[in-house]
């Protein structure tokens, strides 16, 4: 008997359907009816190229990111569109002064290219750059708490948190850390690439200095849709990496700030506009919108886990109140490879090669080398 690979939202994706593909998290995947729409803007913008960006494009832009706002808890005037979480991760460290003595904080959880990120700017500026030894596996979120707690100091001026971890899978007390660190004096920049459509997130009660998140992966719109919001007491110290036509902008009024990063220049805009395409269809596939969606993935990806427990004999790494519909498996000690990005790791290849299962293996981390297997839940998986 063949096992069906997937649950009947299938439909709704182009998805290969002789793969069983465990790996949303990495990339996302964007549904057909998303993927529509953004034909149907692109064939606006070539049949008459100077209407649809002079006249046309800044409102519909608008649109999308009011959209984008209200689901995420925020104002449109305080978020811009960006085309990763990792960009609006670099506009935040490359407006941002930092000086010889100044200590930049982040976690061994770290996205790796946020973490050179701030690797590099801390370097160029002869900041010191502090790594937080979170544990994983991981008993409870206070362990999280603790360790960047502990690592706080006069010199702290910066502390950059993933919301949701790549490569472990866990989510972070946000809310809590970003009150307790801005209690001391500290700004937070949250990498959430994760986060939005995972998580009912509400970036005004998170309340961090500057979050940054994916649209492409769990909301599901198309490649290189992502936002950056900065809270509108600290907009004046961030600016475009590409400063273009807007920087000299008549007074936009509560449009100013955000105006600045509009135009970077000739550009192929329409996977931000699909943005709002996507939360309306994310929001139809339950009937009870978004929040059934969001406890359908994370209630398959809870159960596929313990399955996946049991098989293996291996302990679960963190409890349930830290998972999202990311988990991880351990799979044995193992050593670095000597580059990490895009690393294919043995176990990946064959379960791909041979079983036609694509599910990412991870080597984490550098101080204890272990291999770790990371399962992603999106609508389209079924339990078999």
């Amino acid at each position: 008997m063949t096992t069906p690979h997937y649950s009947d939202n299938i439909k709704h994706w182009g998805l290969d359907r002789s793969i069983t593909f465990l790996n949303h998290g990495s990339f996302g995947a964007a549904p057909l009816a998303v993927l529509q729409k953004q034909n149907e803007y692109r064939a606006m913008m070539e049949s008459e190229p100077v209407h649809f960006m002079t006249r046309q494009l800044e409102p519909m832009l608008w649109e999308a990111k009011e959209s984008l706002a209200k689901f995420v808890g925020a104002n449109a005037s305080e978020l811009i569109f960006a085309t990763n979480a990792s960009t609006g991760v670099n506009i935040v460290l490359n407006s941002l002064k930092f000086e010889a003595g100044d200590e930049l904080l982040t976690t061994n959880h770290s996205y790796g290219a946020c973490f050179n990120a701030m690797k590099w700017f801390a370097d160029r500026s002869g900041a010191k750059m502090i790594v937080a030894n979170v544990p994983f596996p991981i008993a409870d979120k206070q362990q999280v708490i603790d360790a960047m707690m502990n690592c706080i100091t006069p010199k702290t001026k910066l502390l950059m948190i993933d919301h949701i971890t790549s490569a472990t899978g866990i989510i972070f007390p946000a809310e809590e850390i970003v009150k307790l660190v801005q209690a001391r004096g500290v700004d937070v920049l949250v990498d959430g690439a994760h986060a939005p459509g995972m998580l009912p997130i509400q970036l005004d009660e998170i309340g961090a200095a500057y979050y940054t998140g994916n649209c492409h992966k769990w909301i599901c719109s198309p490649k290189g849709s992502a936002f950056l919001h900065v809270r509108k007491d600290k907009q004046s110290l961030i600016h475009p990496l590409q400063v273009s036509h807007h920087y000299d902008v008549p007074n936009s009024g509560n449009k100013l700030w955000s105006s600045h990063f509009f135009w970077p220049g000739t550009h192929d805009y329409s996977a931000f506009l699909c943005v709002k395409d996507a939360i309306e269809f994310m929001n139809t596939l339950y009937a009870g919108g978004w929040s059934e969606l969001q406890k359908h993935n994370r209630d398959l990806c809870l159960q596929a886990r313990k399955l996946l427990s049991e098989k293996t004999g291996y302990t679960l790494p963190a409890p349930e109140n830290m998972i999202g519909n990311l988990s991880n498996l351990f799979l044995g000690e193992t050593k670095m490879p000597p580059y990490g990005f895009n690393y294919l790791h043995p176990v990946h290849e064959k379960l791909f090669r041979q079983y036609n299962i694509e599910v990412p293996v991870f080597v984490w981390n550098k101080q204890q080398p272990r291999s770790w297997l990371r399962i992603a839940v999106q609508a389209y998986n079924h339990f078999s």
